[in-house]
């Protein structure tokens, strides 16, 4: 059987190689120079490993990508350690990651730390309740937290996240957030890359065929391939099937909102985050990024040249200047945000930085969106879809790149 795979992120590579190890003639298309989509990565002269374009660690709970890595001779590339996790908020930074540091916290008094406690234990070890898609995650927070734990540790990541939808985000994305959290993370030696290269030489050998630069913009390009599975954004698969796929079909999809990132990377000549955090989530409603993760706190920077690196980004509307403006601009309204967190910090300490911003990052997981997930099995006949809006509950992660991109080769095979 002749497939054809578009998009060649994580989905599209481990799709590709399910389907050739079934025997099956498969071709990727990617619009793109590079492979791996999300975790598409770069690298700089004197660097010993690449980088990711985003941000990216691996959970223990992230089964589907450690059996692949191990299936394909990777396992021992993988690595967890337990990084420093802190937020800001009332001008100042505050390790967050245990019970203990949950107790230290000074803003908060007992009665509150203890019942925060208890409700993310109970968030922690429940199973997924069919009702948690039904309630708005702002409401049952407020309530069950209380609305002091609220107003200062979810209404802000909430709000940074998702902006105007944040009071409709369904508590099934926060239970997903906290039932799969671990305190120790996980890298690849050489990073994401790592596993796309793997990927890349298993396909080859199994007689896979790889196009970069090759944009499909209709199904007319596609002709003679008895099966094409899309693993691109939604609003593009629209786009290429706009005179074959059903109006009803395209009005539904559309309804399914993304919200893009934008990030910059900073190389640095020194720490940024001189207590030792990785990750920093800022607490605070009106900074313009939500994340500042100081990558060489958890990954040892003789690997970057012994520099240090920090990404600093958000989450963004696709309509966002962020998406038009240059990384000069960026800069700029990030420095005086950057000083709050670090007094210190000076624009002469960057030795070099990059943007990156991609507009389909993250779906937008408002109340009732099962009612509207897509089923892999398109309308249109012998298409299918294996994109970022099916890994319900969850938003996004490799972990379930890589999961549904052995789903959608399952459902290929048999349909």
């Amino acid at each position: 059987m002749r497939v054809a795979v578009i998009g060649g992120g994580l989905t599209g590579l481990t799709a590709t190689l399910k389907l050739c190890q079934k025997k099956h003639q498969v071709t990727i298309f990617e619009k793109e120079n590079y492979l791996g989509g999300l975790a598409g990565t770069f690298k700089q002269n004197n660097w010993q490993w690449p980088l990711e374009f985003f941000y990216h660690h691996l959970f223990t709970s992230d089964k589907e990508v450690q059996n692949l890595l191990n299936n394909l001779g990777l396992g021992k590339k993988l690595f967890f350690k337990q990084p420093k996790t802190s937020i800001f908020g009332q001008e100042k930074i505050y390790r967050f990651d245990s019970p203990l540091s949950l107790l230290k916290f000074p803003h908060l008094n007992l009665f509150d730390k203890l019942r925060a406690g208890l409700v993310t234990l109970f968030l922690k070890f429940i199973p997924n309740l069919a009702s948690f898609e039904k309630i708005k995650a702002a409401g049952w927070l407020s309530k069950n937290y209380g609305s002091k734990v609220y107003k200062l540790l979810w209404e802000p990541l909430l709000k940074a996240k998702f902006g105007k939808d944040y009071k409709d985000i369904a508590l099934s994305w926060f239970w997903t957030r906290i039932k799969k959290r671990s305190q120790s993370l996980g890298y690849l030696q050489g990073s994401l890359q790592t596993l796309t290269d793997k990927l890349v030489e298993e396909i080859k050998k199994q007689k896979g065929e790889i196009k970069t630069n090759n944009e499909i913009k209709n199904l007319d390009q596609l002709k003679g391939f008895e099966k094409i599975i899309f693993t691109i954004p939604t609003d593009s698969f629209i786009k290429i099937t706009k005179r074959e796929l059903p109006l009803a079909e395209q009005k539904k999809l559309a309804t399914l909102k993304m919200s893009g990132t934008a990030n910059l990377i900073m190389v640095l000549k020194k720490s940024f985050l001189t207590d030792g955090t990785y990750w920093l989530n800022i607490n605070e409603n009106n900074f313009p990024f939500v994340a500042v993760v100081q990558h060489t706190n958890f990954i040892d920077k003789k690997h970057y040249d012994q520099k240090e690196i920090l990404y600093v980004g958000g989450y963004y509307s696709q309509d966002h200047p962020y998406f038009k403006i240059s990384k000069e601009k960026i800069l700029a309204q990030f420095l005086p945000y950057l000083k709050k967190i670090n007094p210190n910090f000076k624009k002469t300490d960057i030795l070099n930085y990059h943007l990156f911003a991609n507009p389909n990052a993250q779906p937008t997981r408002t109340i009732n969106y099962i009612d509207r997930l897509p089923a892999i099995k398109t309308p249109l006949k012998n298409v299918f879809l294996a994109n970022m809006q099916q890994i319900y509950p969850q938003d996004r992660g490799v972990n379930y790149a890589v999961q549904l991109g052995l789903k959608v080769a399952d459902v290929v095979s048999q349909s």
